[in-house]
């Protein structure tokens, strides 16, 4: 099997593969299954939201003559349990030598600390946010580092990055299309919300992915900075050695919102030190 697997994820034309397990296939036990694909644009429809499926079943699959159900054991929920690979496989994968990059973040590092921002509670609250002039005369909120000090890897905001509101790139489109009628005159609430989203959203690291994530807490408010010796915090998980992520691996597919979101310290940032975060940080 494993020979298998490594001759699908070394061919030229492989993109993505998913592995699943169905339980209604006709056997005594759940089976495992493999999807290979030539594009990763079929990511895409693989997360693809219970309605979305619903709504393209009743688009695609014809009614039949006996008036029964076309299908018997997948709809739109089905489709979204087969989006999370089984954790055995997760655990087979990272039996590999050498260990694959991701194995080492399949969970918190529970000897860190988590410092959250809370506007309620003082010490509960580990940040202050101040206001300042920006370049432009405005003024900008900036996130300091208030109660104590933040030692390297220590988790950024974790519960506000984790609330990030998702959508999709056909969500967006339509409210760009929405923005653009004639005859409305200008649409405020929509171009706002437009470029919150430009300024505070990134897209999915996963190719192929048209979710998009908006930060909407307190994370929002930290500087962004092209001078390295500013930046203090970054992404949870670095980017691959090899650039992309594996064409083949459950890890990434199991914790790709947690790798899409969470932030962490990139060396110790002394109590009253300003937070910065790279322009560039989800590119």
């Amino acid at each position: 099997r494993e020979k298998m697997f490594k001759l699908l994820e070394g061919h030229s034309e492989t993109a993505a593969m998913f592995v699943y397990e169905e339980a209604h296939c006709g056997f005594l036990e759940p089976h495992s299954f493999l999807v290979v694909c030539k594009s990763d644009g079929c990511r895409k429809r693989w997360y693809a939201e219970s309605d979305e499926i619903d709504f393209a079943i009743y688009e695609r699959i014809l009614d039949t003559k006996s008036s029964e159900p076309a299908l018997v054991h997948f709809d739109g929920s089905t489709q979204r349990s087969y989006q999370i690979p089984p954790r055995a496989w997760e655990t087979v994968y990272c039996r590999r030598e050498p260990e694959p990059f991701e194995c080492a973040y399949r969970g918190l590092d529970l000897t860190k600390e988590i410092h959250e921002f809370d506007w309620g509670d003082e010490e509960e609250n580990s940040f202050e946010v101040k206001v300042t002039k920006g370049p432009d005369g405005k003024n900008e909120p900036r996130v300091y580092a208030a109660t104590d000090d933040i030692k390297k890897g220590d988790y950024i905001m974790a519960s506000d990055l984790a609330a990030s509101f998702t959508v999709s790139d056909e969500s967006l489109d339509n409210l760009k299309k929405n923005a653009e009628i004639v005859g409305t005159g200008r649409l405020t609430v929509i171009e706002d919300l437009l470029e919150y989203i430009d300024r505070h959203g990134h897209r999915s690291v996963a190719s192929g992915s048209s979710t998009n994530y908006v930060e909407v807490g307190g994370s929002f408010m930290i500087r962004r900075s092209d001078n390295e010796a500013e930046v203090n915090i970054g992404k949870w998980i670095p980017t691959h050695p090899s650039g992309k992520i594996p064409v083949y691996s459950p890890v990434y597919e199991r914790r790709m919102r947690s790798f899409d979101v969470f932030l962490v310290a990139t060396r110790d940032i002394e109590e009253g030190e300003e937070i910065v975060k790279p322009v560039n940080l989800w590119a």
